[in-house]
């Protein structure tokens, strides 16, 4: 990104970010409800519940977020385009408190063809127990559905159109790799350059090429203060019900998110603050970065701080 900024202006910047399509799961964003093992999509628009003692139910997911954890602002500046990524980590320190995910499982019943199904045994009171208003033991277990349930040290929290991805994982090193996946796919939609064909090139080549051009930078923002999970929840809810936009006007930054807004007000929802200067800070201290980057990003991230409200 600082050869980008050698030869351009923070005017053209300004261009690149307002022409900046919209990341989806259905075109830059990796995203398959088939493979859920380390991904759940809270959807935009759906209902979110807590879950108590401190996670965040939507559907038969549910994702329980450690009580003692430590946030960080991962930042990935795109060489050579201008653009800015940012996600938020919420790191699981301790053995003994990691985040959980609890998956559920549909249960398909398979039968042969002609075989007629079983039948179910019912009371024969039935009448009485429709209109009891109560439930035995066995009916609410038989409310749950079978979930797998897995625990991670890191879990990753990015904004895209459709909702919020929440990514698992079990080093800080996986998580660089989805903002770095998301910026190869960005590239899988552009004009191929010099004649190459779409798509070309192995899995393997697409992911050295966005680590690349894809600088990745991790700010710590410190131990999040409890309740961690009641309060993601509430902040998480709010923001499905918003319109995911790249740019609107101030007017309109209420009603709009995406994935540097999310961070803001998740930031800001916990206590916790990272200033415009932080960014600056951060990005001269990287050699492949430099002053350039620091001063357009840190700039249109203190001037979002400044409009941003929960």
């Amino acid at each position: 990104m600082g050869a980008y900024f050698s030869l351009r202006g923070e005017g053209e910047w300004d261009q690149t970010v307002s022409e900046t399509m919209e990341p989806s799961i259905w075109t830059n964003v990796a995203f398959t409800p088939l493979s859920r093992t380390q991904k759940m999509l809270l959807h935009r628009g759906g209902e979110v519940q807590f879950a108590f003692p401190g996670g965040i139910r939507q559907g038969g997911d549910v994702i329980q977020v450690s009580e003692v954890v430590d946030l960080s602002l991962l930042v990935g500046f795109e060489e050579s385009a201008g653009r800015l990524y940012s996600a938020l980590v919420v790191h699981a320190p301790l053995d003994t408190a990691r985040h959980t995910y609890s998956r559920a499982v549909e249960e398909v019943l398979l039968t042969a063809p002609g075989a007629r199904p079983a039948k179910t045994t019912e009371s024969t009171d039935k009448g009485s127990e429709m209109f009891s208003g109560s439930m035995t033991l066995d009916q609410l277990d038989k409310e749950e559905a079978p979930a797998q349930v897995t625990e991670w040290e890191y879990l990753m929290l990015y904004t895209v159109k459709e909702g919020v991805l929440a990514f698992f994982g079990h080093d800080l090193e996986s998580c660089e790799e989805v903002v770095r996946d998301i910026a190869a796919h960005y590239g899988e939609h552009l004009p191929p350059a010099n004649g190459a064909s779409p798509g070309s090139g192995t899995a393997a080549g697409v992911s050295l090429a966005a680590a690349v051009k894809v600088k990745t930078a991790m700010y710590p923002i410190g131990r999040a203060p409890p309740p961690v999970g009641r309060v993601f929840t509430e902040l998480i809810s709010s923001d499905l019900k918003r319109e995911f936009a790249i740019r609107c006007e101030a007017e309109e930054q209420s009603s709009c998110t995406n994935c540097v807004v999310f961070c803001l007000r998740m930031m800001l929802g916990m206590k916790m603050s990272v200033r415009g200067y932080d960014i600056r800070q951060l990005c001269e201290s990287r050699p492949d970065l430099g002053p350039l980057v620091g001063t357009a990003a840190g700039d249109a991230w203190e001037q979002l701080w400044r409009r941003v409200r929960i």
